[in-house]
This record gives structure tokens, sequence and C-alpha cells, in this order.
């Protein structure tokens, strides 16, 4: 199965035991922070021989910054890593406060210089951000219209924004870039960031219907490819083989029961060979 896992789901690795770990499990590809590229020790000719080694890709890049206030000094290690190593995707929030029609130019200005570089951007809504829902982040997506411009779709976010099936028809299934998988406690705490950042569940395991959030997007024709993404103390806590073990299981569990079709998917550089 064609399924990656997350920066945040074994966050505090290293990276060759991330990868290894990763690749133990059985997924085909890690997500990264720009800070675990940076913070590596790592040539960027070391790090393609570890990811080869293991047969593992670079799915996801993920670096918050405010892009609506400019470009950041980190976008250049960020399309450093497009160009050497190899990406699919972006993911960007919003924590900085701006109009949602002021997010539209630079969103699309974002998405032209990752263009460049055979990257798709993949904007994601938080509820405890600056941009909370779905409908949100694709009123700003649509009006930029930029073909490498679409949506991340987290089901933590999903559930705890209040998503539902019904959202989901104004936004093209083409446009969905990614689905993140976890799941949610019964009772949101009084602290969403807080709960976000730290006690997120595995898909399947918690009080979210993960398996019925799955069929809708199956039934809406998506078919984005699929991360696993955990951030939890007590996923934290244990080895890194263990985590990466339990939240692969969990995840292609639950895509199995819900009957989503994963597809394959290849990095920026792929895709120009």
């Amino acid at each position: 199965m064609f399924l990656n896992c997350s920066a945040n789901t074994l966050r505090f690795a290293d990276l060759p035991t991330r990868v290894a770990a990763a690749a133990a499990a059985g997924f085909t590809g890690i997500g990264l922070r720009v800070g675990d590229y940076l913070g590596a020790g790592l040539s960027d000719a070391d790090i393609r021989d570890l990811l080869d080694h293991h047969g593992v890709r670079v799915f996801e890049l993920e670096h918050t910054w405010d892009w609506a206030a400019g470009v950041d000094p980190a976008e250049e290690a960020m399309f450093r890593l497009a160009a050497e190593i190899g990406v699919r995707h972006l993911n960007v929030p919003m924590f900085s406060e701006h109009p949602l029609s002021e997010l539209v130019e630079p969103f699309a200005a974002l998405c032209d210089r990752a263009a460049e570089h055979g990257v798709l951007v993949g904007f994601e809504f938080l509820p405890y951000s600056h941009v909370r829902t779905l409908p949100e982040v694709w009123e700003v997506v649509a009006a930029a219209d930029r073909r490498n411009g679409g949506v991340t779709f987290d089901l933590w976010h999903w559930l705890r924004s209040g998503g539902r099936p019904e959202d989901l028809a104004g936004v093209p299934a083409s446009k969905i870039v990614t689905v993140q998988l976890c799941d949610v406690l019964p009772e949101p705490g009084p602290d969403l960031t807080e709960e976000a950042r730290h006690r997120r569940l595995l898909p399947g395991r918690g009080a979210g219907d993960t398996a019925g959030v799955l069929r809708a997007l199956r039934e809406h024709g998506v078919t984005a490819p699929v991360s696993v993404e955990v951030f939890s103390d007590e996923l934290d806590a244990l080895p890194t083989a263990d985590a990466a073990r339990l939240a692969y299981g969990a995840g292609a569990e639950v895509l199995d029961r819900a009957g989503y079709p994963v597809p394959p998917w290849r990095t920026n550089l792929e895709q120009a060979r």
C-alpha cells in the first residue's frame, strides 16, 4: 500500500532512524519539516543514499511561516530539497491573521514559485488557525486558481472544525492534494492547539468516524495519496520502530475498511523524467 509517514508521527526520531523505521513498517514515503532536513547533519547526497537504501521517498514538506508577508528565507532550503532530493508537495497552514481576500495573491505567488520546481502546494485548514474550515481554505485556493494549488485534508482538523460531507460538494475532487489520517478523543479539550499537537489518536482508534469520512471522500471522487499524521505524546514515548508499525497498521486497516483507493504517487523529480 502506498502510504506515507508524516514528519509529526515520528517527530523526535533522527532522520536515519525515522527512514529505517518507516520503511520497515511498510511506508513508502516520509514527510519532513524543513528543520528535519536542515538539522539532519547529512549532505543531500547522503540523504538520497539513505532514502534509496530503504526504498523510501519524501512525500511532503512542512514549514510554518507567514507566507502572506512575503518570501521566507526557508524557501531556499525547501526548494533545494525539491531540486536535489525530490518531494511531492508542500503543506502550508496560515497562523497569521489576514482577511481571506488578502491571502489569494500570496497563495498564488507561492504556488508559482513551487511550480518552478514541479511541486504541488496543499493549503491546510486548522480549526485553531486563521483559516479554520474547508470552505474557508477552498475560497482562497479557488480564487488563486493555480494548477498546482489545492487543499490538504487532515481528518483531525475536519472532525474538530465540524466538517460535514456536504462541505465537499463545492471542492473538485482533483483539488484535494493529500489526505492525512488520524483520530480524535470523544470530547474536544479546552485548548485545541494543545490537543492537536499532543493528543491525537491513531486512525480508527478514536471517537471519529474516520472510515465514514474516507467513504465520503471516495464517493466524492477523491483519490489523493494518504499520510498518517498522529501528533501523540503516547506514540512519542514508544520505540520508533513500534510507533511506525502501529501507525502503518492503523492507517492500512481504516483505509481497507473504508474501501478508499490509495494511489501511487511520484516526487517532482520523478514527474520530470
